[in-house]
């Protein structure tokens, strides 16, 4: 089982990430908090800890094989508790994932059943299925990791042009994204306001 993979980041879509190892490109399905720190590491060496599994109907003939990576062995293990619940599939699980990892633990523990339905395709009730399964299991996640890999920081105007963009209605990893690609583009992008507009048109795919 692959369990570990270093190499340097190639690509970053909506749902993976793809690591050149020596010749060969491995697609790797990534949490969506953290596609959005990966998109300002494409062209860096990282090594993220691994899931392997088939995706398929096992009674059927075509079985896949997929890769699914963290920034931390935390991480991985959270994953690996969250996928208990009923109900949360692997992939809805990646979708979920859209706060680090000491946030979403934190809101287990506490019974924050708002900030859980505010992940994607978490409701009240699949909120409350999570709390009851998982409360008082998840205290080692509650601080945030040391081994994480360090993402590039987004300056003070850029987190503001975020926030702008998230309460308009925008999911955080894609704004994320939209603004690091903003900025690549246009350097000098400075106030909050020239950076969403500059977002948007990254979105809407204008430049």
């Amino acid at each position: 089982m692959i369990c570990r993979l270093a190499g340097r980041i190639e690509q970053v879509d909506d749902q993976a990430a793809v690591i050149r190892v020596g010749g060969l490109c491995y697609e790797v399905l990534v949490p969506a908090a953290t596609l959005a720190d990966l998109h300002q590491l494409v062209g860096e060496e990282i090594t993220l800890h691994t899931i392997q599994y088939l995706e398929g109907n096992p009674t059927g003939t075509v079985m896949i094989p997929r890769l699914i990576g963290f920034l931390s062995e935390a991480q991985r293990d959270f994953y690996n508790a969250f996928i208990r619940v009923k109900g949360i599939s692997m992939r809805r699980a990646l979708r979920a994932m859209t706060l680090p990892v000491h946030q979403l633990a934190t809101a287990i523990e506490n019974g924050d059943v708002h900030t859980l339905t505010t992940l994607p395709e978490i409701g009240k009730k699949t909120a409350g299925h999570i709390i009851s399964e998982l409360r008082g299991q998840l205290d080692r996640f509650a601080a945030p990791s040391e081994d994480t890999r360090p993402a590039a920081r987004l300056t003070e105007a850029q987190q503001v042009a975020l926030d702008i963009l998230v309460q308009w209605g925008d999911r955080r990893p894609d704004a994320q994204r939209w603004i690091t690609l903003a900025v690549q583009h246009e350097p000098g992008l400075s106030s909050p306001e020239d950076i969403v507009r500059a977002a948007y048109k990254v979105k809407h795919g204008t430049i």
